[in-house]
């Protein structure tokens, strides 16, 4: 090859590997009509990514939008009939690392019915993710997500009775929103390394109890004034903010804790780091 047609190689290259760069990348736009309102199990796996969920008025028993690099997954939409179950998302291909930088700017965007009852299963990596699951039928929610930052909110109130709202979150900023309007029996927080803000305005029904471990970080809790709260506490090398809470036998107490409409029991565990709880106004 001449020098020429070498120089012609070297300047085409750019422009050659900047089209293939593109062409990994893929858009898939799916979704299910709503047949009948049987309670239904969805699964919803994700890399990594931003990532968006919340409701839907339209007669769909899901919608998604993928876009994804092609290289490194692909897309998944598999729904068993007779299970009345969905697998959503996306499926890693093998040899490549789950949860890659080169990922980033992947999406997922999913609607799902309000008033259909749902078990709901989510599995995140590396994402940036904005639940909103208020004013959806939820019986139960287990969310597992790995190096993310996710906001988790209720800004409405669930339509059903939630058995357990399951969250682990690994090396991550997590925030939940109005989680009284989750109208869950239990509520199971626990995190690797990093801040836990957990936020219990909203609409009360019930009382509520709450499991929360976070191994090495920061664990706030607030919680209205009106709401009676119980804390035990089990800490290695951890402070405990508790202004507003008085000790009796092995559990701190809120002054109101016999006399409120509500209450909330909290056992929350940390070993490095700190736990907070904050009382205000609803």
């Amino acid at each position: 090859m001449n020098r020429y047609a070498v120089a012609a190689v070297a300047l085409a290259l750019p422009a050659l590997l900047g089209a293939q760069s593109q062409s990994r990348w893929r858009s898939l736009d799916v979704s299910r009509q709503l047949r009948d309102s049987v309670p239904q199990r969805i699964k919803v796996q994700y890399g990594a990514g931003r990532v968006d969920v919340r409701a839907t008025d339209d007669a769909l028993l899901y919608g998604m939008h993928l876009r994804y690099d092609e290289l490194r997954a692909a897309p998944v939409h598999r729904y068993d009939a007779e299970q009345h179950s969905a697998l959503l998302g996306l499926e890693t291909r093998r040899g490549i690392a789950h949860g890659s930088r080169d990922s980033e700017s992947g999406e997922l965007r999913l609607v799902l019915p309000r008033r259909v009852p749902l078990d709901l299963e989510l599995e995140f990596g590396g994402t940036e993710a904005v639940l909103e699951l208020g004013d959806l039928t939820l019986q139960s929610v287990r969310l597992e997500c790995g190096a993310t930052d996710a906001t988790l909110g209720f800004t409405a109130p669930n339509r059903s009775h939630m058995r357990e709202l399951d969250v682990n979150v690994g090396a991550a900023g997590f925030t939940a929103l109005h989680l009284a309007n989750a109208n869950a029996d239990l509520i199971r927080v626990r995190g690797g390394v990093g801040v836990v803000d957990l936020d219990f305005s909203g609409t009360w029904t019930r009382d509520l109890a709450v499991e929360s471990r976070v191994n090495i970080g920061k664990l706030t809790l607030r919680v209205p004034d009106d709401v009676g709260v119980r804390v035990e506490i089990q800490r290695v090398a951890a402070g405990f903010d508790h202004e507003g809470l008085v000790k009796r036998d092995d559990a701190w107490y809120s002054t109101n804790w016999d006399s409120a409409a509500h209450k909330l029991r909290i056992r929350a565990e940390t070993v490095i780091g700190g736990i907070e709880v904050q009382r205000s106004t609803r």
